[in-house]
């Protein structure tokens, strides 16, 4: 695989063999090796175009939010790295917060965690996602602390067994969510039952808030009513976590032994209240960044894009930018929506394609093919960041951040 680097950035695509490469690149450069690594038989190096687009993230920002967190919850921190980090890289970003000295990584597949496992990631990986018995040999195999909450965690302590072995499982219980865990009726026989078999050893015990701020705290109750009575039988629960990036504003009560922040770590706040406040200072880490493929004079009267979904009603100056919707661009920022190039806004016309967005330049006749385009921004104040182009489509930051393209190239710097 041929290395492509920007000073100071590494660029990485997407792929366990690719991801898992960037990382031991990363450690070569750290230790001044200069050596090219070969390409591996089989696999073509990965070339992204001149024109193509990129995500840049800065890891220094994302270590800025994990230390706002601690300062805050004062308990250990499971870091969220699950839907390819939220758009930011899940390889990168998972061994980053691993030197961090965070508690675990969570993801959300169990393919998420064996892709961090294969990349060297040694820290303690939970997955909480779908887990069926056959599954149990892959999480025994890469170590993995599987959450559970149904008979098949059995199925792990088998496995467990024949390998002489105890395999680390998080017991999941539901406590209002009705989406996944064990019903908080059944928690308590269920966990007695886990802790009966000796391949399994219970290192955590969580749920899942709805946030919704009243019901939250009768969940919490329900919550805590289960692990006293597991703990006042004798059994070991390991460490108790409720608390998403939401539940770190509910108040202390709910931080408990751990929490398990995703989209505060890159910057961005769970809803518009703590948005508005801001009490932690959070820094976005991440920008996506197109280029200007052409530029078009319209005369008054000509029309844009497939159905002519854009009428000229003067001659006016347009661009084309190599970014749309199966990159992650939103096509409902079509006619919203600002893009910025050489430090000027200009707006995003409706007609937002697979590949393409159409800008309108305003008649400036500065902007020249090739010129970059900050489509999502790390910096608020820009008026680009993934929360304000949300609240522009009436959408989420989570959906902006979580749907870029895992293929689009990702280049990451520290500071």
């Amino acid at each position: 695989m041929k290395r492509r680097e920007f000073v100071g950035w590494t660029v990485l695509g997407s792929g366990v063999a690719l991801a898992a490469t960037g990382c031991r690149e990363a450690k070569e450069r750290e230790a001044g090796a200069s050596e090219a690594r070969e390409t591996p038989a089989g696999v073509m190096p990965m070339q992204a175009g001149s024109l193509d687009p990129r995500v840049e993230v800065d890891l220094e920002r994302i270590g800025w939010n994990l230390e706002r967190v601690r300062e805050k919850a004062k308990v250990p921190v499971l870091a969220v790295v699950k839907a390819n980090a939220y758009g930011h890289g899940l390889v990168e970003v998972g061994r980053y917060l691993e030197s961090r000295k965070v508690h675990g990584l969570m993801v959300g597949k169990l393919a998420e965690a064996m892709k961090l496992r294969e990349a060297g990631v040694r820290c303690p990986v939970f997955n909480y996602g779908p887990f069926g018995g056959e599954d149990a040999e892959a999480v025994l195999r890469g170590g993995i602390t599987q959450s559970v909450f149904t008979d098949d965690a059995r199925r792990i302590h088998e496995v467990s067994l024949k390998a002489g072995r105890r395999a680390p499982v998080n017991v999941h219980i539901d406590t209002g969510m009705n989406r996944a865990g064990v019903p908080v009726e059944k928690a308590p026989a269920f966990i007695e039952r886990l802790s009966g078999l000796s391949g399994i050893m219970i290192v955590g015990v969580s749920t899942t808030f709805t946030e919704d701020s009243e019901y939250d705290k009768e969940q919490l109750r329900l919550f805590l009513q289960v692990c006293d009575g597991a703990r006042a039988k004798g059994i070991e629960l390991g460490l108790r976590h409720a608390a998403s990036s939401a539940g770190l504003f509910s108040g202390p009560e709910f931080h408990l032994d751990m929490v398990r922040p995703g989209i505060a770590l890159y910057g961005y706040y769970p809803n518009a209240a703590t948005r508005r406040d801001d009490s932690l200072g959070l820094k976005p880490a991440l920008r996506l960044v197109g280029r200007i493929t052409s530029t078009h004079e319209l005369r008054a009267g000509e029309t844009v894009s497939y159905l002519r979904s854009f009428k000229a009603t003067e001659p006016m100056r347009i661009a084309t930018v190599g970014v749309g919707y199966s990159d992650g661009y939103p096509p409902v920022l079509g006619g919203k929506g600002v893009t910025l190039v050489r430090g000027k806004f200009f707006p995003v016309l409706p007609a937002v394609t697979s590949n393409h967005i159409m800008v309108d330049l305003k008649n400036d006749g500065s902007v020249e093919v090739g010129d970059e385009t900050v489509l999502v921004d790390d910096r608020r104040a820009r008026g680009v960041s993934a929360d304000a182009l949300a609240e522009l489509g009436a959408t989420s930051d989570y959906k902006i951040l979580i749907g870029l393209n895992p293929e689009i190239p990702r280049k990451y710097a520290r500071g």
